[in-house]
């Protein structure tokens, strides 16, 4: 093999990983937003949160950090 191809399947290699690695990273800053919605929740005085509103305000808060971050000025 020569060293373009060798590289290339470094960065096919590297992508995959990176892809992998995203999407951990967003699965596990998912479930902090959520622990930190019920635990403010909590804070506030509700004692009965329904679960789908947890879901959906978590997903906000996620997209809205994902897509701020991948906004570069």
């Amino acid at each position: 093999m020569n060293r373009g191809a060798i590289l290339g399947v470094m960065g096919i290699g590297f992508t995959i990983f990176s892809a992998f690695l995203f999407i951990v990273m967003s699965i596990l800053f998912f479930f902090i937003n959520v622990w930190v919605i019920k635990f403010g929740a909590g804070l506030a005085g509700f004692k009965t949160l329904d679960g789908n509103w947890v879901v959906l305000a978590a997903g906000i808060m996620s997209a809205a950090s994902v897509i701020a971050a991948s906004v570069r000025k």
